[in-house]
């Protein structure tokens, strides 16, 4: 140890305390070799995991389309406050009311698309074969949905249209062609 503080000084004062020579100190390892170890890792049933994952994905699926139709019901709730303000002015929205009545029944029929996606979601876990009901559910159950989505949006994209031309149908745009 004296030896070691001996180089360390010289280095000291040769490099004028700029730089500091390194002395190589003994270690102790950080944990005993027999904690070391590690615990064996149990066997991952291969069902269940694949279950699992099925499952998370389906519930990504049902969160995503659970906000498009959120996002739907909310537009659908301000694009009403705007039709009640342009019938206070005195302009005629009856068309619009009625479309906007249209949009808000796609809105409830995505919604119990939804509810059977969710209700195939947990048959789809029981089944033997879950992949093959995973399938299902994507394919056929989740597109009708995405379907009644468009449909919802489709209807209150009209009504704006409607709103913009104050009544009447038609383009919302400023092009003339």
């Amino acid at each position: 140890m004296t030896k070691q503080f001996t180089y360390i000084a010289i280095g000291i004062v040769l490099m004028g305390g700029g730089m500091v020579a390194h002395a190589q100190v003994p270690t102790m390892p950080a944990v005993p070799p027999q904690a070391q170890t590690a615990a064996p890792v149990a066997p991952v049933d291969a069902k269940a995991a694949k279950k699992v994952r099925l499952q998370e994905a389906v519930r990504k699926v049902e969160q995503s389309l659970m906000v498009r139709i959120t996002n739907l019901e909310g537009l659908a709730a301000k694009i009403q406050a705007r039709i009640a303000k342009i019938q206070a002015e005195g302009k005629d929205m009856t068309l619009a009311n009625t479309k906007l009545a249209d949009a808000q029944k796609a809105i409830v029929a995505a919604k119990a698309e939804l509810a059977i996606l969710t209700k195939a979601d947990t048959a789809m876990i029981a089944s033997a074969k879950p992949a093959t009901g995973f399938a299902n559910i994507k394919n056929k159950t989740a597109k009708n949905v995405v379907v009644k989505i468009k449909a919802a949006h489709k209807a209150l994209v009209d009504v704006i249209v409607i709103m913009k031309g104050q009544g009447t149908p038609g383009s919302a745009t400023s092009t003339v062609q």
